[in-house]
C-alpha cells in the first residue's frame, strides 16, 4: 500500500467512527423515560361549609378531585367516602377524566358539626382529605329561632311563623277609622303579611298597629307584620310556652289584654284576641290595644 492509499483509508475510518459516536449520543436514543404519574393528592372541588337539618341531604354534593405528582387532574382513581353518622349515596367513585369523583351527604342526627372523610388506595391511603357540615336541628314550637319564638310550623317542617319576644306596643290603634282597607280581610294563617301590606298601602295614619310591625327591625330582621287573625289565635293557643322562651331570651310575657289582629272586620271595627280567657271578637279600629310582631321563616 502506498503512502497516499493509507492517508486516505485512515481518514475514512476517522470519519465513520465520528459518525458511530455522533449517533449513539443522539437525542432520540436518550435511554431515560418518562416519569410514571400517579395519583398523590385528594382535593375539595365544591360543597365545603354546607348547612342543613339533621336526616337531611346537602343542597350540594361534595366534589373531589385528584391530582398526580405534576399537579394535573388524574383519572381512574378510586376515592371511598365515608361519614360516622348518616349516610352518602356513593360510598365508593371512580374520578372521571377531569379527576373528580363526588357524592351527596345525607346528615346524622346529631346537631353541630359533622364530618365526611375521603380517602384513596395506593398511592393516596396516606392522603385522606376531611369535609365538614352543619347539621340544625328543626325547630319545634318554642324555640327561639330566626329572630324569636316559634308558635307555628307548617307541613314542611322546616317553615312556620315567630313571634317577637316582647310587645311593640300597649296602646295602639289599628288605624283608618270609617275607611274600608282593600285586601286587608285575610284571616288565615299565612294571610298577615299581605294584611300588613295592604293597611300600609292605604292607610296613612301614623303610628298604627300594623305600620309599628311593618317598620320594626329586630334580632337582624326587619320582615315583621301584625298577625291575622288565625295566626294571633294561633299564639294564643301557644302563649304558655311562647311566654317561657321569650322570657328566656331577654323578653316577656304577654299582657292580660286585648292583641291587635291585622285582619278587617268591617271599615269601623277589625279583629283583636282576648289574652286573659282567649275569644276572638271585632273590635273598633280607634280601641288602643296590645300589638306583637310576628314574622315567617
Amino acid at each position: 500500500m502506498n503512502k497516499k492509499l493509507s492517508i486516505l483509508t485512515t481518514a475514512a475510518l476517522f470519519i465513520s467512527t465520528a459518525a458511530v459516536i455522533f449517533i449513539s449520543c443522539s437525542k432520540d436514543d436518550d435511554p431515560t423515560p418518562d416519569p410514571v404519574m400517579v395519583a398523590t393528592s385528594i382535593e375539595l372541588f365544591s360543597g365545603g361549609s354546607q348547612t342543613a337539618f339533621a336526616e337531611e341531604a346537602l343542597e350540594n354534593a361534595i366534589e373531589v378531585m385528584v391530582k398526580d405528582q405534576e399537579g394535573n387532574a388524574f383519572a381512574g382513581q378510586i376515592v371511598n367516602f365515608a361519614v360516622t353518622e348518616g349516610s352518602v349515596s356513593a360510598a365508593t367513585a371512580t374520578t372521571d377524566a377531569n379527576g373528580k369523583a363526588s357524592t351527596t351527604w345525607t346528615l346524622g342526627a346529631t346537631e353541630g358539626t359533622q364530618t365526611l372523610t375521603v380517602t384513596g388506595t395506593s398511592t393516596l391511603v396516606d392522603s385522606p382529605l376531611n369535609v365538614t357540615a352543619t347539621a340544625e336541628l328543626k325547630p319545634v314550637i318554642g324555640d327561639f329561632y330566626k329572630g324569636g319564638v316559634v308558635f307555628y310550623i307548617d307541613e314542611t317542617e322546616i317553615h312556620g311563623l315567630v313571634c317577637a319576644v316582647s310587645d311593640q306596643s300597649s296602646d295602639a290603634a289599628w288605624g283608618c277609622e270609617g275607611t274600608g282597607i282593600t285586601g286587608a280581610d285575610g284571616t288565615t294563617i299565612g294571610t298577615g303579611e299581605q294584611n300588613t301590606i295592604d293597611i300600609e298601602a292605604e292607610c296613612t295614619d301614623a303610628g298604627t298597629a300594623a305600620d309599628i310591625c311593618a317598620n320594626l327591625s329586630l334580632n337582624g330582621f326587619n320582615d315583621w307584620f301584625l298577625p291575622s287573625k288565625d295566626e294571633l289565635n294561633e299564639i294564643y293557643l301557644n302563649k304558655a310556652t311562647i311566654n317561657t322562651a321569650a322570657t328566656a331570651n331577654g323578653g316577656a310575657v304577654f299582657a292580660d289584654d286585648v292583641y291587635w289582629a291585622s285582619s278587617e272586620g268591617t271599615d269601623t271595627g277589625a279583629w283583636s284576641n282576648l289574652f286573659t280567657v282567649g275569644g276572638q271578637y271585632g273590635n273598633p279600629k280607634t280601641t288602643l290595644n296590645c300589638v306583637r310582631a310576628v314574622r315567617a321563616f
